[in-house]
């Protein structure tokens, strides 16, 4: 073989490795931005409304909530997340709203990103 045959075909690999690297750095790049998408998407889902006031719902407000509905706390004012006091009339109810949706939306969360982590190529990832 001659050496610009040899330089040809070496040059060939190398496109077709840069291509695949290309192509696998743009499908990285979607699903990272997917990824944060879906993360964004379920922040905004867990927020409570009730009695004028909002909650961000986690998993330290359902802990709360839960000390509070155990130590037999019917009633209870609460700070919602932009420190306004909230008077919470039904402890129990909220507890359970709360962690109705927490539930709800990280599971729907989970599925999601399921889906995204187990999707290959850019098209899959596009479709979610």
């Amino acid at each position: 073989m001659s050496d610009i045959t040899k330089e040809t075909e070496t040059s060939k690999e190398d496109l077709q490795r840069l291509e695949k690297a290309l192509e696998f750095s743009n499908t990285m790049k979607t699903f990272n931005l997917n990824k944060n998408n879906l993360k964004v998407k379920t922040q905004n889902l867990l927020s409570h409304s009730t009695s004028g006031g909002s909650f961000t719902v986690d998993q330290s407000l359902i802990s709360f909530m839960n000390f509070v509905v155990s130590s037999g706390k019917t009633e209870i004012t609460l700070l919602d997340k932009n420190d306004i006091p909230v008077y919470i009339e039904d402890t129990e109810k909220f507890l359970d709203d709360i962690s109705s949706l927490y539930f709800e939306v990280v599971n729907d969360y989970y599925n999601e990103y399921q889906k995204l982590k187990s999707s290959r190529k850019i098209e899959k990832v596009l479709e979610i």
